[in-house]
């Protein structure tokens, strides 16, 4: 039997997420959402957001949770009452489970896989292929194709990478251990298929990787990444609407600059108000500092034409002189309230 190195990283159920002793850590799911915008749904009403979501994630977990008892201890368990939208029974799921892994003897389930620095996941299933002795990754999806945004080839990229990154952290974890191939479970009700996925460069998954977040104070994680979109466009996004079109990464950026730069000038005319009044009242029209020199100008006195009165009164001359060209329309971002 392959002996697998344990992590140290643990992982909670609820609430959901790993810990490096007070550390925590980040998924690979939330990641690959934020910077490469796969499997994002952008449209989702308020009733997919809390009743269709929720429940896919239930009937999931209950599939996952039948597939781990049958691996460790040959039960079948199917029936599952769920937390809110249950009962599911999944029993045609494992049955299609157990066919798809003939050939394979499993290795593990639920393996915890991490850097011990920013990232981990646990891996659905380790898998050694008895005609190779080789090492599969495998993950299980339930997902209903015909609402996954891009249909079956987006989930397909997606699993490249998820499984991708996977394979990283288990080579590093395990340096002894290569990782022959990357599955994907497909189990739906009585529909099944068995994909098998192409693992991504290692330097594209180390540059994803490479990414940077913060914890807000409601525990959700941000992503930020430098190269973010050089990453989409290696990415094979689904472009469903026009929100797609642009990467959550800028957008967080620019919001992020934006509000940085109302907030700051707007302390920065105060303060240059305060210092012209100071420097008015003392009558000094120029004063430095070892950090910046401030000047008052001389007041001057500007001449406007009034291109208004002027078409009024001389109609044919000013047509006359008149020179239409195009001006290119100005660009404004206004921050919402959030």
């Amino acid at each position: 039997m392959i002996q697998l190195t344990q992590s140290p990283v643990t992982f909670s159920e609820n609430p959901h997420g790993y810990r490096l002793g007070d550390k925590r850590l980040s998924g690979i799911t939330s990641l690959i959402h934020e910077i490469l915008q796969l499997g994002v749904y952008p449209d989702a009403s308020e009733y997919v957001k809390t009743v269709a979501i929720p429940r896919a994630g239930e009937y999931g977990s209950s599939v996952h949770k039948a597939i781990e008892t049958y691996d460790e201890i040959g039960i079948k368990q199917t029936y599952y009452e769920g937390d809110k939208f249950g009962p599911f029974d999944v029993s045609s799921e494992l049955d299609n489970y157990i066919k798809h892994r003939q050939g394979y003897t499993p290795v593990a389930n639920e393996y915890t896989v991490s850097d011990n620095e920013k990232w981990a996941s646990n891996i659905d299933n380790v898998w050694q292929k008895v005609e190779t002795q080789g090492i599969w990754l495998v993950d299980t999806k339930t997902n209903n194709l015909d609402y996954y945004p891009g249909g079956p080839d987006a989930l397909k990229e997606y699993l490249s990478w998820q499984l991708s990154i996977y394979a990283e952290l288990f080579e590093r974890q395990n340096p002894t251990l290569k990782i022959e191939g990357l599955a994907c479970n497909w189990l739906r009700k009585e529909n099944a298929e068995f994909w098998e996925i192409e693992r991504k460069p290692s330097e594209q998954v180390l540059l994803l990787l490479e990414a940077t977040y913060m914890i807000d104070d409601f525990g959700k994680f941000h992503y930020f990444h430098a190269n973010a979109d050089s990453l989409i466009s290696t990415a094979l996004v689904p472009q469903t609407n026009n929100n797609a079109l642009i990467s959550q990464h800028l957008v967080q950026l620019i919001a992020q600059v934006q509000r940085d730069y109302e907030e700051k000038k707007t302390m920065l005319d105060e303060m240059k108000a305060l210092l012209r009044q100071k420097m008015e009242e003392n009558d000094i029209k120029s004063w430095e500092s070892s950090l910046f020199k401030a000047t008052i100008a001389k007041d001057s006195v500007s001449v406007s034409f009034n291109t208004t009165l002027f078409k009024k009164e001389n109609p044919e001359l000013y047509a006359k002189y008149s020179e239409e060209k195009v001006k290119k329309g100005g660009f404004t971002i206004k921050l919402k309230d959030v």
